[in-house]
């Protein structure tokens, strides 16, 4: 039946095609002047986007093994089978060396990357630096010469105006659609995930969209295409290029994102908390505490209230912690903030937090404190280098009402392997911008994962 349906329709466009035949001499001699009337911006802007924008694939030898639990202590198994998995993105060349913008969800499997140009020609390509709480992740073409297109800016960003995005979805290489911007400031939660600050467009982006450009009408770069609302039709989402420009600069000099540490914490405002604080509405965060010689030391104050950040309306503690999140350490973040129902300003310059700071984390939020086993003693008792152990459990702490133990094996963090301090360290300053971290410990033969806010 499928196969007489194809028939039918090649037979209906044949014939279609046979009927514009009849005028194409006549029209032949205005032909130039039609394709010029019919070049519109978008038209303008997808020919000279196209070649920047690339098909990225990562392809990947698995091995399925007959005990799914091996990895927890030892590569004993044998494997049982092994296969090939493949996922497919797009990206968009950002810089003359060869830097590939995408999501990181699109090469998070691993794997060897390839790019697909628009000419066809397919590249080799290696991992510059990823942000998984970002879902940014920054490649390198194996090229040299290559077309790119240069980062924009999305603060002017209009709802309504005329977008473009670019992309392979499905695998349908380099597909234009277009649409406007719906709606800004969007926040969405996937995979357990919370995202702010996202552009909303009407655009089509289907599977194979991530990571590919959204443009304006001039076809400057203006986001990232990354999910799209599975529940409706044309609701998809970009981060905004302004956004993404902080992570890739990171991500290119150092490898990695330098998080920020301004030494605080807030909490929601209730609407009573409002009133006694003489606002009339429940926005912004109220500051609970402040660390000693931190950043917001001598700054902030308990029972301040942030109002607002570098001008931006503060909707409450996640919203806060995004907004921050935008300042690289040593910048200056200036906050409204109101004191004794008086507005007051005040500017903070937060510190890196680097893993050393993050496993402070541990101890004044989470309640524990770990110790890294050396090589030896780690040998002595037959198991593997850089081994996390529960070292101290506070009383009455998050941990200890959870149920952890000294001597118990902290295996993982938001489901990533982690041996040594500085890998947990790197983990839990990752987890910070979150706002939460689950932790997967074992103790004898026993796994249970725990979850705490940061």
């Amino acid at each position: 039946m499928g196969l007489k349906i194809r028939i039918h329709l090649v037979a209906v466009v044949v014939a279609f095609v046979a009927v514009l035949g009849t005028s194409a001499g006549a029209n032949a001699a205005s032909g130039d002047n039609a394709s010029s009337e019919r070049r519109t911006p978008v038209v303008a802007a997808a020919e000279r986007v196209s070649p920047a924008v690339v098909s990225v694939r990562t392809k990947m030898l698995v091995t399925v093994r007959s005990d799914p639990f091996a990895w927890f202590y030892r590569d004993l198994s044998e494997p049982r089978a092994r296969s090939v998995e493949t996922s497919q993105g797009s990206g968009v060349i950002i810089d003359s060396r060869g830097f590939v913008l995408t999501n990181y969800h699109v090469i998070a499997a691993g794997g060897d990357i390839e790019l697909e140009l628009v000419t066809g020609e397919v590249l080799d390509a290696d991992v510059v630096g990823s942000a998984p709480e970002h879902d940014l992740a920054v490649l390198r073409a194996r090229a040299k010469k290559l077309p790119y297109l240069a980062m924009g800016k999305s603060d002017d960003l209009m709802i309504g105006e005329t977008v473009i995005a670019i992309g392979n979805p499905f695998g349908l290489s380099h597909t234009v659609t277009t649409g406007v911007i719906s709606a800004l400031h969007r926040t969405i939660t996937t995979g357990g995930r919370v995202y702010a600050d996202f552009i909303q467009t009407d655009a089509s982006i289907n599977p194979g969209n991530s990571g590919g450009p959204l443009l304006n009408i001039k076809g400057d770069l203006i986001g990232v295409n990354t999910a799209v609302y599975g529940h409706a039709q044309n609701i998809g989402f970009a981060i905004p290029i302004d956004k993404a420009r902080r992570i890739v600069t990171d991500l290119v000099r150092h490898g990695e994102v330098r998080r920020p540490y301004f030494g605080f914490d807030t909490q929601d405002l209730t609407p009573d908390l409002a009133t006694s604080f003489g606002l009339s509405r429940p926005t912004g965060a109220l500051v609970t505490t402040v660390v000693d010689g931190g950043p917001a030391a001598n700054k902030l104050e308990s029972g301040d209230v942030i109002l607002s950040v570098g001008g931006a309306r503060v909707e409450g503690r996640n919203d806060l912690r995004f907004k921050l999140g935008d300042y690289p350490p040593g910048a200056s973040a200036s906050l409204e903030v109101t004191r004794d129902k008086k507005r007051i300003h005040v500017v903070l310059r937060p510190i890196e937090l680097d893993p050393t700071a993050a496993l402070h984390l541990l101890r004044d939020k989470v309640g524990i404190t770990i110790v890294e086993l050396s090589a030896a003693e780690a040998s002595r008792n037959n198991l593997p280098a850089g081994i996390l152990l529960v070292e101290t459990v506070g009383g009455g702490s998050g941990a200890h009402r959870a149920g952890i133990r000294p001597a118990d094996w902290v295996r993982a963090v938001d489901s990533q392997k982690v041996f040594g301090r500085e890998q947990l360290g790197k983990a839990l300053a990752r987890a910070y911008w979150r706002g939460e971290v689950t932790l997967l410990v074992q103790r004898g033969r026993v796994w249970q994962q725990f979850a705490f806010e940061l």
